[in-house]
C-alpha cells in the first residue's frame, strides 16, 4: 500500500513539474523582443537624477563634456575667488591699503589673450594657391616682454585659440602684409599670384569636424609707384558666440605675404 501512495506521489510531482515548465516556456516565447539601443549611434548614460537616459551618442557625449567644462570653469573661478578674498583679508590686517579699482578688478577674470607675430621673417615656399592657416605666433611663455598675454584658460594649439567656456566673445586679427616688386638691383619682379588677398577668422569644433568661417576681409593688389616692396594692411575684428572647446585661427590665402610678422596680432576676450 505504502509503495503504490509513493509511486503515485511522485507521478502527481512529475506532471506538475512538466505543467510548470511548459508554462514558462510559453511566457518565454509569448514575451515581446525589447528593443536595444543602436551601439553605433545611441548610447545610455547615468543623469544627476540617477536616471538611465538614452540618447544620440553625440548628443549626449556634446552635453556632458559641456557641462564638465563649465562645472570646471566654475570651481576654478569659484576657488579663484576664495583666495584672492582672502589675500585681501590678509592684506588688510597687515595695513596694506588696496585701492577699491584694483580690488574690483579681481573679480573679472574672464578668459582673454592676445597672440603676436613673432619678429623673424618666415619663408612660405607654399600656401598661394589656397588658404591656409596662419601659424607664425608668438604664445604661451613667448608672449614674456611682449603686449600678448593669454589668461583664465585660453590655450594655443597649431595656430588656433581653443576657447574653455562658451559665451559671446570679441574676435580680431591685423596683418601687415608685404610682396616683392623689385629686386635689389631694380629689376620687375614677375607676380605669381594675381589673385585678390583674403584674411579671414574661422571656427573649428571637434564635436562639428566643420571649419565655418566668422568673417573676413577680401582686397586686391595693386602695384606701387615706387619701393621695392607692395605692403597691404588688412584688420578684422567681430563679435561670435562661441562654446567651450572652439578652436579660433587666421586665415590668409596667400602665406608668400608673409615676410615681416613682427607687427601682427590676434587675439579674443570673453565679454
Amino acid at each position: 500500500m505504502t509503495d503504490v501512495l509513493i509511486k503515485r506521489l511522485s507521478i502527481a510531482s512529475l506532471s506538475l513539474l512538466l505543467v510548470v515548465l511548459i508554462a514558462v516556456l510559453c511566457i518565454v516565447w509569448t514575451m515581446p523582443d525589447s528593443n536595444q539601443p543602436d551601439s553605433d549611434s545611441e548610447i545610455c548614460l547615468q543623469n544627476d537624477n540617477n536616471n538611465v537616459e538614452c540618447g544620440k551618442t553625440i548628443d549626449l557625449l556634446h552635453a556632458m563634456f559641456e557641462k564638465e567644462i563649465e562645472s570646471a570653469y566654475a570651481g576654478a573661478e569659484k576657488q579663484e575667488k576664495i583666495q584672492t578674498e582672502k589675500y585681501i583679508k590678509d592684506a588688510l590686517q597687515h595695513d596694506v591699503h588696496l585701492m577699491s579699482d584694483y580690488k574690483n578688478t579681481l573679480w573679472s577674470m574672464k578668459p582673454s589673450a592676445k597672440l603676436v607675430g613673432v619678429r623673424e621673417q618666415i619663408k612660405h615656399v607654399q600656401g598661394n594657391d589656397s588658404i591656409a592657416t596662419v601659424t607664425c605666433w608668438r604664445h604661451d611663455k613667448d608672449l614674456y616682454y611682449t603686449t600678448g598675454f593669454q589668461r583664465y584658460g585660453i590655450r594655443y594649439q597649431n595656430g588656433r585659440l581653443i576657447v574653455p567656456v562658451s559665451g559671446t566673445y570679441y574676435i580680431y586679427s591685423f596683418l601687415g602684409l608685404t610682396e616683392r616688386r623689385l629686386t635689389d638691383e631694380g629689376i620687375p619682379v614677375e607676380p605669381k599670384n594675381m589673385r585678390e588677398i583674403k584674411h579671414a577668422l574661422h571656427k573649428y569644433n571637434v564635436l562639428d569636424t566643420v571649419d565655418m568661417e566668422i568673417a573676413s576681409n577680401l582686397q586686391s593688389r595693386k602695384n606701387a609707384s615706387r619701393g621695392y616692396f607692395n605692403y597691404y594692411t588688412s584688420q578684422i575684428a567681430t563679435l561670435a558666440k562661441l562654446r567651450a572647446g572652439d578652436e579660433i585661427s587666421v586665415m590668409l590665402s596667400d602665406e608668400t605675404l608673409l615676410e615681416n610678422t613682427g607687427n601682427n596680432y590676434f587675439g579674443l576676450h570673453l565679454i
